[in-house]
């Protein structure tokens, strides 16, 4: 039986365990957040008028228009009608990409991605411009030279277009005569990737500089005004990704600020093997086919109209280095248009090295390995046993307790240990008294010498935390997730499973926002905990007031934390707590032999200096001895001597 000192005791490592995870729990979200910090959009974001706001933007958001007096004006064919129509729209498309492309500008006006039987869970990527002229509208794989010469003229000029669907390709030129021709071929290269290549042809007597040395590169393909996938609100942020000498930096794009120092650009890369914007579910990459490339992005404020704050933009672009380029001669640049999923599979399709795009972790690295990790076993789960992710994250969550088992079951020898040690214990104190060092030292060797680790009761629910952070990350993004449906009312493991919505909001500073909704899966897993704390055995023969809060209060704690997570990782507490219901009640019914001899010293080998001086002890010890031995042995024959005459 347990004293009340020794109630306190292990109970006091019961709660220091709780307390650091707990730690844990909260230390990873807010080293690895993934609540975004831009204003949350609608799932289904509303048509946006025109992109480019001239009384909002900053001067060096765009650059500066032509004079004009320019001959390029003149010489150019003009500015587009106002008001788009069918005339100006080209299409191509395969089975994974529709897209379709305006005249003005030869640019991308619509891009879907489709997914799910018959299209039902396609996106579209490009934002809607309704209303808005072409010419005046800003789309994606627009071209940007430098202010001056032709700047953003030839985005609101009507090119001429020659479409081989068949091929999926088509071939957009435009000429200014005596200046310069643009010719922009786009080709269906992959199932989400456009190869683009853009020729510029000099027409004029004389050499083209294109390109103000640091200042300017030649052009820019460029993407903006914004990326709409539809998963904004899903608490993971949208950001710039620059992938430079195998390492990713991240640049939230909420977090964008137009230029101030005159540059024209709110960030620069150079030589990046690619750039993206990532969101939850949904990335566009651009990848340059030539050396010296240069990647930038571009902030510009938040506009509001009629007191409604429209989505930030912004606008990426990859740009190729400065050229002279001779009468007569031309420059041909090329470049690879990712648009699609985060699926792991889909980016190493596309290009070598676009897999690093999905990255769950920034760091520490070993937590982003194991997320994936974690995210093949799901795949494989669900690819080779039974086609979906609620049971496969069932059998994830079945893998997870039998690898720590072992773990559990060792957990449960110790207490038992632990429990026949118990008069022991009492001898230990009677005998130290008062002196709580010694009580402790000598608890210690005894808890090494019979196998007992202190906290080892610990140890299997410190092991699965790694486990729950890396599932937290993933099964909030991980693409696989998105729309997959489990059972019933539960049609999104991405989401919580709201099983009806409250016509109120209660607030809740854990769960990460409020409570709108009926969620069972966090209301399974508390009583579940507390379950489990019932069928745990305590420390004493009676739990105290403070354990008995402490045993209230974690399953409420746990469950308004998990309240508003993604119904998968939901899933993954219920099971894994009823399991360990499961566990306990097994451990409990077998008879674990408990060896309670004391186990010999465990000897270690000393350091080379030790044992030399532990030598010298023992050579100067037998020398000693044999002196000694020497000095009694003259006196034992006259001792005798003495002993005979008597």
């Amino acid at each position: 039986m347990l004293d009340d000192n020794n109630d306190k005791e292990l109970q006091r490592k019961q709660i220091i365990g709780m307390v650091l995870m707990v730690c844990l729990l909260l230390g990873s979200f807010y080293f690895f957040p993934t609540k975004s910090l831009s204003p949350v959009e609608p799932q289904k974001p509303a048509a946006i008028p025109a992109a480019e706001v001239p009384e909002a933007a900053p001067a060096a958001a765009a650059p500066a228009s032509l004079s004009p007096d320019n001959p390029l004006l003149t010489a150019l064919p003009p500015v587009a009608e106002a008001t788009p129509g069918p005339e100006n729209d080209v299409s191509l498309k395969n089975a994974q990409l529709e897209l379709t492309f305006t005249r003005v500008g030869a640019r991308l006006k619509r891009a879907t991605v489709v997914l799910g039987e018959k299209g039902a869970a396609s996106i579209q990527l490009v934002p809607e411009a309704s209303g808005v002229a072409d010419a005046e509208a800003t789309y994606p794989l627009g071209l940007r030279f430098a202010p001056g010469f032709l700047g953003t003229e030839l985005d609101k000029r009507r090119w001429d277009a020659q479409v081989d669907e068949a091929a999926g390709t088509a071939v957009f030129t435009i000429e200014a005569p005596g200046i310069a021709k643009v010719v922009k071929t786009y080709r269906l290269s992959g199932p989400h990737v456009v190869d683009v290549k853009v020729d510029y042809v000099n027409l004029e007597a004389s050499p083209r500089v294109l390109g103000l040395d640091k200042a300017e590169p030649a052009f820019s393909l460029t993407w903006g005004p914004n990326v709409t996938s539809g998963d904004t609100n899903k608490g993971v942020q949208q950001e710039i990704v620059l992938h430079k000498d195998n390492q990713n930096e991240h640049h939230p794009t909420a977090k964008l600020k137009p230029p101030t120092d005159g540059s024209g650009f709110s960030l620069r890369g150079l030589n990046p093997a690619w750039v993206a914007i990532k969101s939850a579910y949904f990335a566009v990459a651009l990848k340059p086919g030539f050396e010296n490339a240069e990647a930038w992005a571009l902030g510009t404020p938040q506009v509001t109209r009629g007191g409604v704050a429209e989505p930030l933009r912004f606008q990426v672009g990859l740009a190729a280095p400065r050229v002279e380029v001779a009468p007569g001669q031309s420059v041909s640049q090329s470049f690879q248009v990712y648009l699609g999923p985060t699926l792991l599979a889909s980016l190493k399709e596309a290009w070598p090295g676009l897999s690093e795009l999905l990255q769950f972790f920034q760091y520490p690295k070993f937590m982003d390995t194991f997320a994936k990790l974690l995210l093949s076993l799901l795949n494989w789960f669900h690819n080779h046993l039974i086609a979906n992710y609620g049971v496969a994250i069932i059998f994830l969550t079945v893998l997870v307790r039998v690898v720590v088992f072992p773990l559990t079951m060792s957990s449960m020898k110790n207490m038992k240990k632990m429990q026949k040690l118990q008069p022991e214990m009492e001898r230990i104190k009677q005998e130290a008294g008062d002196n709580q060092q010694e009580v402790q030292k000598r608890m210690m060797e005894m808890y090494r010498e019979r196998g007992i680790s202190p906290l080892g009761g610990c140890l299997p629910l410190l092991l699965q935390m790694p486990v729950f952070i890396a599932l937290y990350r993933m099964l909030w993004s991980a693409f696989e997730l998105r729309r997959a449906p489990f059972m019933l009312w539960m049609t999104d493991l991405s989401e919580p499973d709201r099983l009806f919505a409250l016509p109120f909001s209660i607030p809740m500073p854990l769960g990460g926002g409020g409570i709108n909704s009926i969620n069972v899966l966090p209301i399974l897993g508390g009583i579940a905990m507390v379950l489990s704390t019932k069928f745990t055995p305590s420390s004493g023969p009676v739990q105290n007031q403070q354990q008995k809060m402490m045993m209230t209060i974690m399953p409420i704690f746990v469950t308004l934390i998990c309240y508003n997570m993604a119904s998968g990782l939901n899933l993954y507490i219920l099971i894994s707590t009823l399991l360990g219901v499961v566990q306990t009640m097994f451990v409990q019914r077998i008879n674990i032999d408990v060896d309670m001899k004391a186990k010999k010293p465990v000897t270690r080998p000393r350091h080379f200096y030790a044992a030399a001086q532990a030598r010298k002890r023992q050579v100067a010890k037998e020398m000693r001895r044999e002196k000694r031995q020497k000095d009694l042995a003259p006196e034992a024959p006259k001792a005798k001597r003495d002993n005979k005459k008597r």
